[in-house]
């Protein structure tokens, strides 16, 4: 025992001599300073939790890029070596060796892209391409399915998201040809391609072309959106102004998509416009950036102007 414990006491600050204590307090004193002493080393630290937590979250955020990682090399390695759907990839360990991950992150990225029917595994065989791209004519008139490469087996749904009302922007305004705070629809669909969400798809369309259209989106009618605004309100497409960008996808897109954090996307965006050159909606589609390949093809204008003269001939015999 310290023989401190045992020396007379002084007055913090008149620095006089106190009484000493007695022996029992002496041990008294003496446990519960070994026992503050024990809490310092085995108690809670909270600065060292802290830095435990934060090591360990970025333990879990590396592995798990590098198992995004892994499935972005498998993606690259499919695309440069140009295989098709039925060509077999390389075996695991070839993989690992390649992509310098262990077997273990290989497996993992596989049976991702296996989930998302990328690939094929079968036992004792190996990995092979379940499907290629699917081949988009995004400038072909009409709805998104004329534009599609799909073969038979393939199904596309769509599933309504939301219909709703509200001013529309300036910029949209601008677009469209709108007054200032004119009302639109706003509609957002979501396409699944095999029951795998594809592409995101949002339309603002004039009320006033449109005034009932939320009735028709939100009820049992099954027809496309670009099928009713011909059928039921005579707006039939004629031509559209396209952008197309590729970029990372935004948060609400990796909801929508199941998306994995280094994915990217094809945004589509532009206005469509009937054969008189009225606009009828200004569009943005959201594709996948990894299931398509993109085709462009510009319309000859010759094809323009006698889509125009018919539609004159066509008022012309309303009168």
């Amino acid at each position: 025992m310290p023989a401190a414990f045992f020396e007379r006491r002084v007055h913090p600050r008149t620095r006089q001599q106190l009484p000493p204590l007695s022996p029992l307090l002496n041990v008294i004193s003496f446990i519960i300073h070994c026992n503050n002493i024990l809490n310092l080393m085995t108690g809670p630290a909270p600065e060292l939790k802290t830095i435990a937590f934060r090591l360990n979250q970025r333990r879990i955020r590396a592995v798990k890029s590098l198992y995004e990682k892994t499935i972005a090399f498998v993606l690259q390695y499919i695309d440069e070596q140009k295989l098709r759907e039925g060509d077999q990839l390389p075996t695991e360990a070839q993989l690992s060796a390649l992509a310098g991950v262990s077997l273990v992150t290989v497996r993992r990225a596989l049976s991702e892209l296996s989930s998302q029917a990328v690939v094929r595994r079968e036992q004792g065989r190996g990995t092979f391409v379940a499907r290629p791209r699917v081949k988009a004519e995004t400038t072909k008139i009409g709805g998104l399915r004329n534009g599609l490469h799909l073969d038979a087996r393939s199904k596309l749904q769509t599933r309504v998201l939301s219909c709703d009302a509200r001013a529309c922007t300036e910029e949209e305004a601008k677009r469209l040809g709108l007054s200032a705070a004119a009302t639109v629809w706003e509609v957002s669909r979501l396409r699944l391609l095999n029951k795998q969400p594809m592409i995101w798809e949002s339309s603002v369309i004039p009320k006033i072309l449109a005034p009932d259209l939320a009735g028709y989106l939100n009820g049992s009618d099954k027809r496309s959106l670009y099928d009713l605004l011909d059928e039921v309100y005579g707006l039939k497409e004629a031509r559209e102004e396209q952008t197309l960008v590729s970029r990372p996808a935004l948060t609400r897109e990796h909801e929508l998509l199941d998306l994995m954090s280094f994915e990217w996307v094809v945004e589509v965006s532009g206005v469509s416009f009937s054969a008189r050159h009225q606009p009828i909606d200004a569009f943005r589609m959201v594709f996948v950036a990894k299931s398509f390949a993109f085709r462009l093809e510009t319309a000859p204008t010759f094809f323009v102007e006698a889509v125009e003269v018919i539609d004159a001939q066509r008022a012309r015999k309303a009168q």
